[in-house]
């Protein structure tokens, strides 16, 4: 039974062993070795398709990763986040691949080639760079489960590894889906390189 690519980010992040019966670290081997094999074997390979940002606070401590994969005119984005407040957070692709602590201004703005305004609820909305807000539970850990055809890793106006690059940026604060420039989400707070 293969798991939930989230669950394998989780599980690397917090070095746990297996959550199957009986998926337990042979002998000799650390929970956290078993793990890191797990999520080597998911991380994306140059030119399959895929690939990854490493997600940074403003100290520059790893936060968790996101596997981006694209199939069929659609962009998947898959991981795991730790170490967010509790609640929602506004959560973006930018249009620069640089993420420059500690504010990250550096990203640029969300990626929106044609200039269409930001949100989803907002007139001519939403742009490339919107996807919904992230949610951190009360553990902190928040599950980065996504779908945009807006966007395209290889070619088109949108391409998320173009000669800029782009990212993904984590905000203070929701995303309210219709103020510009960026849905009144309150300062950047984490962000990760787009690559592959």
């Amino acid at each position: 039974m293969k798991r939930p690519t989230a669950w394998i980010f989780l599980c690397s992040l917090l070095a746990c062993g297996g959550a199957e019966t009986g998926d337990i670290a042979p002998a000799g081997e650390s929970a956290t070795t078993v793990a890191d094999e797990e999520t080597d074997a998911m991380e994306p390979q140059p030119g399959a398709g895929a690939a990854r940002a490493d997600i940074v606070d403003a100290e520059g401590r790893g936060l968790g990763a996101v596997i981006l994969n694209e199939s069929g005119g659609e962009v998947a984005l898959a991981g795991a986040l730790i170490g967010l407040s509790p609640g929602e957070h506004g959560f973006h692709i930018h249009e620069t691949g640089t993420c420059d602590p500690p504010g990250f201004e550096s990203a640029g703005n969300h990626l929106a080639p044609a200039g269409n305004p930001h949100g989803f609820h907002a007139e001519g909305g939403p742009h490339p760079g919107d996807l919904g807000n992230l949610v951190a539970a009360a553990d902190s850990i928040a599950t980065v489960e996504f779908e945009t055809t807006l966007v395209s890793l290889h070619g088109g106006d949108a391409s998320l590894l173009d000669d800029d690059g782009s990212a993904l940026v984590v905000h203070a604060d929701p995303d309210d889906y219709m103020s510009q420039p960026a849905g009144n989400s309150g300062a950047r707070i984490a962000c990760g390189v787009i690559e592959e």
